[in-house]
């Protein structure tokens, strides 16, 4: 009877490892079944995705409306505020004056959280305008570099474009001299609502060289306005420098400059006139923070005034 029980625990001290090695087992089995399966759909969404960036990228390039709008969701909404109807009346827009307008786009990042998924990406566009000067034709060229996320969502086991949010965005349009020339349009990239930031433009223009400028700021809205306000000398190398108040209204917004640059030549080996040689217009996002009315800062004043 000594002997069973002792056998009975051998066998039982046999086993117990041996069903516990044997859940761990089933419990890594099924770890790595279910990792390889993450990984698997992980591809799979990976694969559509830059599908869609792919596809989006030759609409765009193409100027196919048509083509472009279904890649995005119906309940579409970017950090500006603008709906998929706004948004491509604006895209429509844009392509009518700039007939040839190219985009490329990189990615840079992507984070994809079951059905959603957020892409960060790098993109530039060129192009050229043509518009009357003096009843004379000037092309003109546009340059633009900005940083974004773009949020997808997926419906139906297909993705689609929800919404955007501009992280950086940098353009310039450029006539004449302007376009040989290096302009540099300084503001922060995040203010907050009603705060005042110092916005500056510099511009490499030789010392015979006169240019006339302004610094603005212009609210992102739909249709857009476009800002007025008086040129003066910019001074060089210092250039033109202005404190602006964010608007208070919580809309994201552009610090402008817009320049003139004149030239001198000598006139019949006589006299020396000045000729217009070239216009820039350049521009900086500034997104604005809204204020948040339900901070309360009351527990930290009174600490502060307990100390």
């Amino acid at each position: 009877m000594m002997k069973k029980i002792i056998y009975l625990s051998l066998i039982a001290l046999l086993l117990i490892p041996a069903t516990t090695s044997l859940q761990a087992d089933a419990s890594l089995v099924s770890n790595r079944a279910y990792r390889a399966e993450q990984k698997q759909e992980y591809k799979h969404n990976l694969k559509q995705i830059k599908e869609l960036f792919k596809v989006h990228n030759e609409y765009a390039n193409a100027h196919d409306i048509k083509k472009l709008k279904p890649l995005y969701a119906d309940s579409y909404i970017n950090s500006d505020g603008f709906n998929k109807e706004i948004y491509f009346k604006s895209i429509e827009e844009t392509w009518k004056s700039c007939e040839d307008l190219t985009y490329t786009t990189d990615i840079l990042n992507v984070d994809i959280n079951g059905n959603y998924a957020n892409i960060q990406v790098e993109e530039t566009a060129t192009g050229t305008v043509v518009d009357s000067l003096d009843m004379i034709h000037v092309t003109g060229e546009i340059h633009s570099k900005s940083k974004g996320i773009y949020h997808l969502v997926k419906i139906n086991d297909k993705w689609y474009i929800s919404g955007e949010t501009a992280i950086s965005d940098e353009s310039s349009l450029l006539y004449g001299d302007a376009r040989f020339m290096n302009i540099e349009i300084q503001a922060p990239s995040q203010v907050y609502a009603g705060e005042t930031y110092t916005a500056s433009v510099k511009i490499d223009a030789e010392p015979t060289t006169l240019v006339l400028g302004s610094v603005d700021h212009d609210i992102l809205t739909y249709p857009s306005s476009t800002p007025k306000n008086d040129l003066r000398p910019v001074p060089q190398p210092e250039g033109l420098e202005r404190l602006i108040k964010a608007n208070t209204q919580n809309i994201n917004e552009y610090a402008v400059s817009s320049l003139i640059i004149y030239k001198a030549a000598l006139v019949n080996n006589e006299s020396i006139k000045q000729y217009l040689a070239g216009l820039a217009c350049v521009m900086r996002r500034v997104n604005v923070v809204p204020k948040n009315n339900y901070i309360d800062y009351s527990e930290e004043k009174n600490e502060s005034s307990n100390k």
